[in-house]
């Protein structure tokens, strides 16, 4: 699976400091406006910063601020978005899912036998649900109206897989029922978002259902990011290290360093 993601060493060793911590903020030039994202551990002034959420196609840029002395200022950095459509899991980055742009794609996609194996088909109709109450007033033509800011937005999307290790990744990307992040390239004029899947539907939409193709159908509603600890990011896991090396002589013996490890590179060469 590619990766849409901005990635970097936080190395606040020149300060001189004993940080134990720092807070990372992010910025569409190196003036700002800084955004703040979260606040990471540090391990001897280091560790590996993995935003997920990082803007495509467009250059950042990374302020990290130790929580006793020391800055650091990262970018540009340009995360391209490979002309795909990313839906990612922000609390777990591994679970990430790009799906092609398919041109000819729809409910019965003719793409290529079996290729690409995920599919963006495309978004539903949208709706800005009203946020208000009518009243009914004794002796009066009109209700007493009490409103508030609309709800933006609900709406839903379509993709198709066609393996059943595709339909797989699906699944993982869902159970664990929370919000997931969605970013298209810039020509659809999607801003991104975080949005809650409702119930999500699958369909056999072959007449032969031995064909691993599906069809999932997706309703969500925009809503505000998650707040929690990130897992990691795909191959930079313990259950990964662990199912890679047996014991810890075979990860010894793999060579790396600990940048390697936390990057994810010594598992996924």
């Amino acid at each position: 699976m590619p990766e849409a993601q901005a990635e970097f060493l936080i190395d606040l060793t020149p300060s001189g400091g004993t940080a134990t911590f720092a807070t990372v903020e992010r910025a569409p030039s190196a003036a700002g406006p800084w955004t703040e994202l979260r606040t990471v551990p540090l391990l001897d002034l280091q560790a590996v910063f993995i935003d997920a959420t990082a803007p495509l196609d467009v250059p950042v840029y990374y302020q990290i601020t130790g929580n006793d002395v020391g800055t650091q200022a990262v970018g540009p950095i340009t995360v391209d978005s490979l002309d795909m459509v990313w839906v990612k899991d922000p609390l777990r980055p591994w679970a990430t899912v790009a799906f092609d742009l398919c041109e000819t794609a729809d409910e019965d996609p003719e793409c290529a036998p079996n290729t690409p194996e995920y599919i963006w088909v495309g978004f539903g109709d949208e709706q800005w649900r009203a946020d208000a109450l009518l009243l009914d007033r004794l002796n009066a033509e009109t209700p007493a109206d009490v409103y508030g800011r609309r709800k933006y937005m609900d709406g839903s999307f379509r993709v198709i897989t066609r393996s059943l290790a595709a339909r797989d990744d699906v699944y993982t990307l869902f159970t664990a029922g929370g919000p997931v992040f969605v970013q298209l390239p810039a020509v659809y004029g999607w801003a991104d978002a975080y949005v809650q899947p409702d119930t999500v539907q699958q369909e056999y939409f072959r007449q032969d259902q031995r064909v691993p193709d599906r069809l999932f159908i997706v309703p969500f509603t925009r809503v505000d990011a998650p707040v929690g600890p990130v897992q990691g990011a795909l191959c930079a896991t313990w259950c990964e290290v662990a199912e890679t090396f047996a014991t810890f002589a075979d990860l010894t013996a793999a060579g790396g360093t600990y940048l390697d490890l936390a990057d994810g590179s010594l598992v996924c060469p």
